[in-house]
C-alpha cells in the first residue's frame, strides 16, 4: 500500500479501480428511484428508460467493470501475498458473476421491458395508459437480480475494505 501522500503507479491503479467501480456500479443504486419517478410523471418515457439501462450496461457498466477487474488483478498481484487471499478471490469472483447477470439476465430484460412497454402503450385502449401484467413480471424479475448484483457490489465492497482473511 503506497505511504498517504505518495503517489506511485499502484496509486494511480487504486484511483482507477475505484472510480471505475464507483461509474459501474453507482448508477444501478438508482434505478428503483429513476423507474418509479418516470411511471409516476410519464409512462410513455417507460421503452426510452429501458433503452436507456440497455446502454449504460453495454457502455459503461461494461467497460468500467472490465477496467475494476484488471485493475483488481494488477494490485493483487503488485502485493503477491493479496493474490491468493479468499477476500482478492471473493471480490474477483463477484465481478465475473455481475458481468454475468448483466448480459445474461439485465440487459436482455431491459430490451424484453422496453418491447413489452412500447406494445402495452400502443394498445392501451381510449387514451388511457396501462402497463400489462406481462411487463409487471419482466420487472418483478429486474428488480429481484438487480437487487442480487447490488448485493454482490456491497459484498465485494466489503471484502475490500475488510480484507477478512489478509
Amino acid at each position: 500500500m503506497s505511504a498517504p501522500g505518495h503517489v506511485d503507479f499502484y496509486a494511480i491503479v487504486l484511483f482507477l479501480h475505484i472510480v471505475a467501480a464507483l461509474a459501474a456500479f453507482g448508477v444501478t443504486f438508482a434505478y428503483p428511484i429513476i423507474d418509479a419517478a418516470v411511471r409516476r410523471i410519464d409512462l410513455r418515457s417507460v421503452p426510452t428508460y429501458h433503452e436507456v439501462q440497455i446502454q449504460i450496461g453495454r457502455r459503461l457498466i461494461t467497460p468500467a467493470a472490465i477496467v475494476v477487474l484488471a485493475a483488481g488483478l494488477y494490485l493483487a498481484l503488485d502485493r503477491w501475498k493479496d493474490a491468493g487471499s479468499g477476500w482478492f478471490t471473493g471480490a474477483g469472483i463477484i465481478i465475473i458473476v455481475i458481468l454475468g447477470i448483466e448480459h445474461a439476465v439485465l440487459i436482455p430484460n431491459a430490451r424484453q421491458l422496453r418491447d413489452r412497454a412500447a406494445l402495452d402503450l400502443q394498445g392501451s385502449a381510449g387514451g388511457t395508459l396501462a402497463l400489462s401484467a406481462d411487463y409487471e413480471r419482466l420487472a418483478r424479475q429486474r428488480m429481484i437480480f438487480g437487487g442480487v448484483d447490488q448485493l454482490l457490489v456491497v459484498i465485494a465492497v466489503f471484502l475490500m475494505v475488510v480484507k477478512p482473511g489478509a
